[in-house]
């Protein structure tokens, strides 16, 4: 059940990556800006940001296996809509119907997850489940690079036919109830001092983001590579930094839901580091592009993985609720950070204030996850 989940919020978040990773093709053929780019990539997580409040109230009631199986067929007909369509207007739709449906996917893997996850394994539960967003970002940005050859319409194709048979497997694997006792009884209110999470998780997501939607055409325009080696650099870079992600699950696991705050912290400050040899690397030293790529993706896969950990951690009893209230404030970063890096970039006719404005969110969100930890104890019993 894990692995279907994975590769569903994989899947699901396959339009955000899409825009990215054929990002200079739409470009040409569209005419589009950087800003207007990275628009397309904030439309799609910030309706997830936003549709996260209402998935939150009602994910839990509709069930696990309605919510990820309505995802995977919003991600089918968008990337049909994308490849048959492919014009900004037509774009922008696929963006916003799709984050709204991303909302559910997260809440419904959520549940479905931590109803099968063993006690005191619930962090890397939820991390190999998010691995599944490397996995299919790796294969899109492998698409990406060969953009040239094949059209970016083609990838798209590939993602509806995806779509496809993630619902079929969904369908089939998901049990038909919730997955989840909590679907059984209203969940309680969040504890006052929950709002801490939701900015923590704002913060990191607008610092880290551009990582995941920037890095193919950071490097092809900084660097001058072409798409057919870019693409695949960052695939790679995201294979491996898929080893970091779950050796940091595993450590957070061992020290348990008391400190994982605490340790989410550290993994900010590692993703700065990374930005850091990112931005140094194109200047000074090529191969620091690379170092700082795998640090900062496996940072960011690491961070938000965990993110979902310590929800469960300060909400045991609200999962559901916990999940989408945390997931509007990630999200809303998640609309703000591509838009905001591109409007930067563009504004700067340059990347280095872009990464640099990446590198002080990063570092208050190392502050805020800190903060929760101080604020919001984790319950004993």
């Amino acid at each position: 059940m894990i692995i279907t989940c994975g590769l569903a919020i994989g899947l699901g978040a396959g339009p955000g990556f899409l825009f990215g990773f054929v990002g200079p093709a739409l470009q040409d053929e569209l005419g589009i800006s950087r800003a207007g780019l990275g628009l397309l990539i904030g439309l799609f997580f910030g309706f997830t940001g936003l549709a996260s409040l209402l998935a939150a109230r009602v994910g839990a009631r509709f069930g696990a296996r309605r919510c990820v199986a309505l995802n995977m067929i919003t991600v089918a007909v968008g990337g049909t809509a994308a490849a048959l369509g492919g014009s900004y207007p037509v774009l922008v739709l696929v963006a916003v119907a799709g984050g709204v449906a991303y909302a559910f996917g997260n809440v419904g893997t959520n549940l479905a997850v931590m109803a099968v996850a063993r006690p005191g394994a619930g962090g890397f539960a939820l991390t190999l489940k998010t691995a599944g967003v490397p996995v299919i970002a790796s294969l899109l940005a492998l698409g990406g690079g060969w953009v040239d050859t094949v059209g970016w319409r083609a990838v798209a194709w590939s993602l509806a036919v995806a779509g496809c048979l993630a619902a079929a497997a969904v369908l089939v694997m998901l049990p038909r109830t919730g997955g989840s006792s909590v679907t059984a009884r209203p969940e309680p209110p969040l504890r006052p001092g929950f709002r801490a999470l939701p900015l923590a998780a704002f913060l990191f997501i607008c610092g880290s983001q551009p990582l995941q939607s920037w890095l193919v055409t950071y490097v092809h325009d900084e660097m001058g590579l072409p798409l057919t080696q870019a693409g695949p650099l960052t695939a790679a870079g995201t294979v491996l930094a898929l080893g970091g992600m779950l050796g940091a699950a595993r450590w957070a696991d061992r020290l348990g839901a008391r400190r994982r705050a605490v340790f989410v912290a550290l993994i900010c400050l590692s993703t700065a580091a990374g930005v850091v040899a990112l931005l140094a690397g194109a200047r000074w030293w090529p191969p620091l592009v690379a170092a700082g790529a795998v640090l900062g993706l496996a940072a960011n896969l690491a961070g938000s993985g965990l993110t979902h950990a310590v929800v469960v951690d300060r909400a045991p009893e609200s999962v559901g609720r916990a999940s989408g209230v945390t997931m509007a404030g990630y999200y809303t970063g998640a609309l703000v950070a591509p838009w905001g890096f591109g409007a930067v970039a563009d504004a700067t006719d340059g990347y280095e204030a872009s990464w640099a404005m990446c590198v002080v969110l990063l570092l208050l969100a190392a502050v805020a996850y800190w903060w929760t930890h101080r604020t919001l104890p984790v319950r004993s019993g």
